[in-house]
């Protein structure tokens, strides 16, 4: 994996994955309402078969996993890739364990997840793609300051009826504007590098 270590919000923190955390991930994948929810990172499968999808993601360099905790038990994960020459981050995948749905986590994990890509990293974008009847998702990326740049029409079935897919993106700029007060480390001057 290109990135990843240890990135702490107010209630969640977001660390490398263990092979402990291989049956809450084929739980989750298996369970209807992420599915209905998300994209699916892979079909459910067998904890063996997630610990070679591990690997595949570690040989990936411009990969990241991240599993996600709360009061010190595994709550989610965190999934995405580097794009444009380590300019611009996707995130693929943000699930949380559908018991713990609508106790703020999924907003703790992506204000601190971003202040990492745009603060310590130093990204210039960070883009994702939702269903477009994912309120919850698209509350949150409203909140940070992602626009809708794309939609296809009618590309996930479900349900008896399918429903549209989003894009979404957010500049560096808008997170600087949006989010002054909620930066952990300080802007980098013109030119600076890290």
């Amino acid at each position: 994996m290109a990135l990843g270590g240890t990135i702490r919000g107010k209630k969640t923190m977001l660390r490398l994955p263990t092979e402990g955390d291989l049956d809450a991930y084929n739980r989750w994948m298996a369970d209807t309402r992420v599915r209905r929810a998300h994209n699916i990172w892979h079909e459910p499968a067998m904890p063996a078969t997630w610990k070679e999808r591990f690997k595949e993601v570690a040989k990936e360099k411009q990969a990241v996993l991240w599993s996600i905790e709360a009061d010190g038990k595994l709550i989610g994960l965190a999934f995405g890739y580097m794009w444009g020459l380590w300019s611009g981050f996707d995130l693929s995948q943000l699930v949380i364990d559908p018991d713990r749905w609508r106790k703020g986590y999924g907003f703790d994990v992506a204000l601190a997840l971003h202040r990492y890509l745009f603060d310590y990293l130093d990204l210039r974008r960070s883009d994702l793609e939702l269903h477009a009847d994912n309120a919850a998702a698209l509350r949150i990326a409203d909140r940070l300051g992602y626009v809708e740049y794309a939609r296809g029409h009618e590309v996930a079935y479900r349900d008896g009826a399918y429903v549209d897919q989003v894009r979404l993106l957010m500049e560096k700029e808008t997170w600087q504007e949006r989010w002054l007060g909620e930066r952990e480390y300080a802007p980098l001057g013109p030119g600076a590098t890290r």
